[in-house]
């Protein structure tokens, strides 16, 4: 694991910014992107709204290793392509050491209510919580997963909705554990979950234990298209990852999960989406809802047969 970081940020316009986005994904540790939306408000700080005016920043950390110099090329072609279609600015570089990395990404990561009872606490933040509120207790530390993205919005959104007490999930890629510890929260009896980056496993533990929920859980470091070898095992999968991926770990995602049990699938660019459908519906596996922001899709589906 490096100990220096490169801190990767371009400002484009608001068509462009979720092109970009998913270009940062493809390349960005653990798909980790910051996007930055500029807002306006009155003098007062009343009637909050997004600026379309002003450019929105986009931002990856890219690990300080051999490899480093070749990725920000690739970067900086496919941001030349982009620009073609659309207002993408100069690429900018900052390197940072371990400890200002992590420190880069709190500044822009405040409590988030998301639906109609999840709380997203950063655990250096305070927050009095209303009657009915889940709060999550999250440090996303060297992991994926705050929150603010829309591909968890949607997912959370969905959790909220339909997990039953005693469901028994699957979080196929956990990165931080967000998605892990709303499930537990919610009601779910346990959670398996497999992360990749085992970096990013030791912050999935902690942050499991920080809310509770750690002996109701089991933390697999592996590879969901590899890994995963569970059969008709789970009430709910979950897979924010990316298009890629998913359609890569399909038949292992869809055997996993119990006939008539829902899978939620999200980090899927628009462009990608119908060969994530195609391929879903060939193994038994039927979209029943998406939601869409940006570019950004996600889809809830059900198995519909062995």
């Amino acid at each position: 694991m490096s100990s220096r970081w490169l801190e990767v940020s371009v400002e484009a316009d608001l068509e462009s910014a979720d092109a970009v986005a998913e270009l940062f994904a493809r390349f960005g540790y653990q798909q980790g992107v910051a996007v930055f939306h500029p807002v306006k408000q009155d003098p007062d700080g009343e009637h909050a709204a997004l600026d379309p005016a002003t450019p929105v920043r986009v931002t990856t950390y890219l690990p300080l290793d051999e490899h480093v110099d070749a990725t920000v090329e690739s970067l900086r072609q496919a941001l030349w392509h982009l620009s073609l279609l659309g207002t993408v600015g100069e690429l900018q570089l900052r390197t940072l050491a371990e400890e200002d990395w992590a420190e880069a990404w709190k500044q822009h990561f405040p409590v988030t209510r998301i639906g109609h009872r999840l709380v997203i606490r950063p655990s250096w933040l305070s927050y009095t919580p209303h009657a009915d509120d889940v709060v999550i207790d999250l440090d996303p530390g060297m992991a994926f997963g705050t929150g603010l993205h829309p591909t968890t919005q949607h997912c959370l959104m969905w959790i909220e909705r339909i997990i039953r007490p005693g469901d028994i999930v699957l979080d196929a890629g956990a990165g931080s554990g967000i998605l892990s510890i709303a499930a537990l929260k919610l009601g779910a009896a346990f959670v398996t979950a497999i992360e990749l980056d085992p970096v990013a496993s030791d912050v999935l533990r902690a942050n499991l234990a920080r809310n509770g929920v750690l002996e109701r859980a089991t933390v697999h470091v592996g590879d969901v298209t590899r890994d995963l070898h569970e059969r008709e095992a789970y009430d709910l999968v979950l897979a924010n990852i990316v298009a890629r991926v998913l359609i890569d770990a399909a038949p292992r995602l869809v055997r996993a999960a119990r006939p008539g049990a829902s899978i939620i699938l999200s980090g899927i660019i628009a462009s990608a989406e119908e060969d994530v459908r195609a391929r879903y519906r060939k193994l038994g596996a039927e979209v029943v809802e998406r939601r869409q922001d940006g570019d950004w899709v996600s889809l809830l589906l059900s198995r519909t047969r062995p």
